[in-house]
């Protein structure tokens, strides 16, 4: 799975560091897992099994994608690693709620592949759906943002707002997140209050790891000690994935005072606007034969939105310290005070996943 992982992250670096040129002191809410999956199974649906996607004046390696031969029921190492991943994120758990809400939507006079919407679901939990685009846009939408607010329990809610698309429309993907995790320790509800956000960013960095119930999952929080305005900028720069794994396996367990905003956050993307999809979205270009019989089918739009609660909920109160048996002092514990802007990542340990990632700038 570290393969896939990694490719996961190094593609959602790019694109965080793109829209952070475009937002660059506002919150910014990806998942890396998700988008990841997105775009390898559009790209499943290419009949020439390999594509570029072009970002700027930067370019991504191609990928492995699902392939043509009818020969053979061959299935690339990537796609399993995602069906392993998502199949142990899809588990029920006590530690986390975790929804998933992707599915394609394309007109009704398209015709896909019975494999494609095989692998869609299987490997990527994604469903397709006919619907009447062309006759009913408005009536289309309103169903897609009701389908995901069920599969989100009601958090994501208008996911596209009215005139999104139009009747000309063909191919809609839905790519959205939720997730809510219980805190391994939780934090004393009576202690949270009102308080100042400085709205400054800190290159000397400190690194939390908040651990949610049963370690499955853990928050990491990267925080600059500094109000230096370009620090932030500049661990935004250097960040590789590498550097995220390593730095989560170096921290000790040690006696902390957390402080920590409580928020809940939702952003949307429409991914075409940042990203080059010619090769799917563009009609002279794009080549769908992987999903469809139906010729001259382009991707009208990928929407990803990811949804993120960090609250005081979780498992035990943390234990009042013990009386010691000896006269010395007990040393204070450290201190971790998260009130200007900073990085955060949910990485699934297990797979080494980032669930998601995105940068605290300012309250809302």
């Amino acid at each position: 799975m570290a393969f896939s992982s990694e490719a996961n992250a190094k593609l959602y670096l790019d694109l965080f560091r793109l829209l952070r040129n475009y937002h660059r002191n506002e919150n910014i809410l990806l998942s890396p897992l998700n988008f990841s999956a997105a775009l390898h199974l559009l790209y499943g649906a290419r009949g020439n099994s390999a594509g570029r996607i072009e970002m700027g004046r930067q370019h991504w390696d191609r990928w492995t994608i699902l392939t043509q031969n009818k020969a053979s029921s061959y299935i690339p190492t990537v796609h399993t690693a995602f069906h392993r991943i998502l199949a142990e994120l899809n588990k029920p758990s006590t530690s986390y709620e975790l929804s998933f809400a992707n599915r394609l939507y394309g007109d009704q006079s398209i015709a896909f592949l019975q494999k494609f919407l095989y692998c869609a679901l299987k490997l990527y939990l994604t469903e397709v759906d006919g619907a009447d685009i062309h006759n009913a846009p408005e009536e289309v939408r309103r169903l897609i943002n009701l389908w995901a607010e069920v599969q989100t329990h009601g958090k994501i809610q208008d996911l596209l707002p009215k005139d999104s698309f139009d009747c000309l429309a063909q191919l809609l993907h839905v790519n959205a997140l939720y997730f809510k995790g219980q805190w391994d320790v939780k934090f004393d509800k009576e202690l949270t209050r009102v308080d100042r956000f400085y709205l400054t960013e800190g290159c000397d960095v400190q690194m939390l790891e908040i651990p949610y119930r049963n370690n499955e999952l853990s928050l990491f929080i990267l925080l600059p000690r500094d109000c230096d305005p370009e620090s932030l900028h500049q661990l935004e720069d250097g960040l590789s994935y590498d550097q995220l794994l390593n730095w989560s396996c170096i921290l000790k367990p040690e006696e902390v005072e957390v402080v920590i905003p409580k928020f809940s956050l939702e952003k949307s993307v429409e991914v075409n606007a940042y990203l080059d999809l010619s090769p799917l979205t563009d009609p002279e270009k794009a080549d769908l034969s992987g999903a469809t019989i139906t010729e001259g089918v382009a991707l009208t739009q990928l929407v990803h939105d990811t949804f993120i609660e960090i609250d005081e909920e979780g498992g035990e109160e943390a234990e009042a310290p013990a009386c010691p048996k000896d006269r010395r002092p007990r040393q204070e514990p450290k201190a971790f005070l998260a009130n200007h802007p900073f990085l955060y990542f949910v990485l699934h340990k297990c797979t080494q996943s980032l669930i998601a990632f995105g940068k605290f700038a300012r309250p809302e």
